[in-house]
């Protein structure tokens, strides 16, 4: 593949583009195009970081076409080529900043080469300054970020004082099953949110590594387990419509090494992602299933919501990036992204506007007994969420390699 940068010549006059071709094409990856019209399709599909185009033209003028461009690609370096004395359309260029440079017909091969390699270094640093800018606000904002999450987990943490009630119904209502679960989960509840806040301090005093938090708290786990707890505890979160969630189970067994509590705030940031999706939608469902393969499962958050559109789908991971407006922080997928390349997974994304979006996890096999797997042989759980009680099915299970 040629290294060559690529120059874009627009002329109406044929003879004057092959005289540009033949002039730059051992320098350049040269283009030629006949009308604005032509130039735009070109540009559409091909990086340009320089155009040139003559002043003169029937359909219109090159600062006219520089105008149009300027506004959609404001990056690409524009030059004019005039054979006539336009003072007016010099002055006009270069006050609203439309050109990069006017040369007069007929141009000097050295010096228009020159013209263009000059062109094409301000492209690639306007660019570059434009990265540099962009990390810079991203900077600021991570440290505004860091600034307030660690003021809210100080708060946090002197407001967090549920154990002693917990501790009581414990003991004076051990009797009663439904206050001990709900006990249970309020004590769960407290050990999520004092490691969140513990988390949230470390990161802010920049005690820990991104995967540090992960690496410290994974051990064998089942994977389906850790779906069905979490399950139990949603029916409690009030932002994801419980009766629209439909649990699908292939798996009787999911071992895997990893960390129950961070691989049920990816779920969560998944569902409520959904849920948002679907919020105004009648027939609004979200379906949850754990299914495997010979190396990996496979758990899946699908909806029929208002889905992703294609050219917003390659940015959904990037930090504070978000198609929710003022409602998101546009940091849930990428927290969810590196907990999932924590655990050793991939995670990704497949959706269709109107239609709906699945977002799907592999995570590694950790057989600590492998000379079994438990297989169902049919679809063997579906739990509907929305009740208080969470109905157990009977799981049929056969020993397999």
């Amino acid at each position: 593949m040629s290294d060559r940068r690529h120059v874009l010549y627009v002329d109406d006059e044929e003879a004057n583009l092959i005289v540009f071709e033949l002039a730059f094409e051992d320098v350049f990856e040269v283009h030629t195009a006949t009308s604005a019209a032509e130039a735009l399709e070109i540009i559409e599909r091909i990086p340009i970081p320089v155009v040139v185009a003559d002043q003169r033209m029937p359909e219109m003028t090159g600062v006219e076409m520089f105008m149009r461009l300027r506004a959609k690609y404001p990056h690409i370096q524009r030059i004019i080529l005039s054979g006539y004395s336009d003072s007016d359309a010099i002055i006009d260029a270069v006050n609203q900043g439309q050109v990069f440079q006017f040369l007069k017909k007929p141009w000097s091969q050295v010096e228009l080469q020159t013209v263009l390699k000059r062109a094409i270094d301000a492209h690639d640093l306007i660019v570059q300054n434009s990265v540099l800018t962009e990390r810079i606000v991203m900077a600021e904002r991570t440290a505004s970020l860091g600034k307030a999450a660690a003021e809210i987990a100080h708060e946090m943490g002197n407001q967090l004082n549920l154990l002693p009630l917990v501790e009581v119904i414990e003991d004076e209502y051990a009797d009663d099953e439904q206050l001990v679960e709900l006990a249970d989960m309020a004590r769960q509840t407290h050990d999520r949110l004092s490691r969140l806040i513990n988390e949230i301090k470390n990161f802010v005093r920049r005690d820990s590594t991104p995967n540090a938090a992960v690496a410290g708290h994974t051990h064998h786990i089942d994977l389906g387990q850790c779906v069905r707890e979490l399950m139990s505890f949603l029916r409690f979160h009030r932002s994801i419509p419980t009766d629209s969630v439909q649990l699908k189970l292939n798996v009787s067994k999911a071992p895997i090494c990893g960390d129950p509590f961070k691989l049920q705030q990816v779920l969560v940031n998944l569902l409520a992602n959904a849920a948002h999706a679907i919020e105004d939608r009648a027939d609004g469902r979200i379906e949850l299933k754990l299914e495997h393969s010979n190396e990996a499962f496979h758990l899946s958050v699908s909806d029929n919501g208002c889905g992703i559109p294609k050219e917003v789908l390659p940015h959904i991971w990037e930090p504070f990036f978000s198609t929710k407006g003022n409602v998101g922080t546009g940091l849930g997928l990428d927290v969810v992204r590196n907990i999932v390349v924590a655990h050793g997974g991939v995670i990704h994304c497949e959706s269709l506007p109107n239609q709906g979006t699945t977002f799907t996890i592999d995570l590694p096999i950790h057989e600590h007994e492998p000379s079994q797997s438990h297989i169902l042989e049919d679809e063997t759980v579906e739990l509907s969420i929305g009740d208080t009680r969470i109905m157990k099915v009977e799981e049929r299970a056969r020993l397999g390699d």
